[in-house]
C-alpha cells in the first residue's frame, strides 16, 4: 500500500517534482486530446494529472503510495484528515478513478465533449489546489513549471 522512506531530502523533493510534472503534462495531455475529440482518451489522463498530483503531495510527508487506491487513502489520512487539504479534493480524487475505470474498461459507454471538459476542469482545479499546496511545503515556481516544446504548447 504504501513505502516508507529513509529520508534523504534530495531524493525525495526530486521524486516529488517529477510526480509533479508527470501530473501537469498529463492534464495537458487531456485538454489536447479532449480538442481532438478523443474523449474517452482525455478521461484516463486528467484521472492521471490528479494521480501523479495526489502523489507528489503524499510524498511530502515521505510516504510513496504503491497502488491507484493507496494514494486515494493516503491522501485522506495524511492531508485531508489532518485538514491541511479540504475534503472535495479526495472527491475528486476518487470520483476522476471511478470515470478513469470505466473511459478504459467499458468500451459500451459513450464519452462526450462535456463529460471530457468536466474531467480536464476538475483536473485542473485539482493540481492548481496542489501547486498552492507544494508552495507552501516550499517548493518554488521554478520547480512547479513544465515547458513543453512549441508545437505542443
Amino acid at each position: 500500500m504504501a513505502r516508507l522512506w529513509p529520508c534523504d531530502g534530495a531524493m525525495e523533493r526530486e521524486l516529488i517534482i517529477l510526480e509533479w510534472q508527470r501530473g501537469l503534462l498529463s492534464s495537458r495531455a487531456a485538454v489536447v486530446l479532449t480538442r481532438a475529440g478523443l474523449y474517452a482518451d482525455a478521461i484516463p489522463r486528467a484521472y492521471y494529472a490528479i494521480f501523479h498530483a495526489t502523489k507528489a503531495t503524499v510524498l511530502t510527508k515521505e510516504i510513496e503510495p504503491t497502488t491507484h487506491q493507496a494514494a486515494g487513502s493516503l491522501l485522506n489520512q495524511h492531508l485531508i484528515y489532518t485538514g491541511e487539504l479540504e475534503r472535495r479534493w479526495l472527491t475528486h480524487f476518487t470520483d476522476a478513478l471511478s470515470i478513469r475505470l470505466d473511459a478504459e474498461y467499458d468500451v459500451k459507454l459513450v464519452f462526450t465533449v462535456r463529460i471530457a471538459e468536466l474531467a480536464c476542469r476538475r483536473a485542473e482545479e485539482f493540481t492548481e489546489r496542489i501547486r498552492v499546496y507544494l508552495e507552501a511545503q516550499g517548493f518554488t515556481d521554478a520547480e512547479l513549471t513544465v515547458t513543453l516544446p512549441e508545437m505542443l504548447s
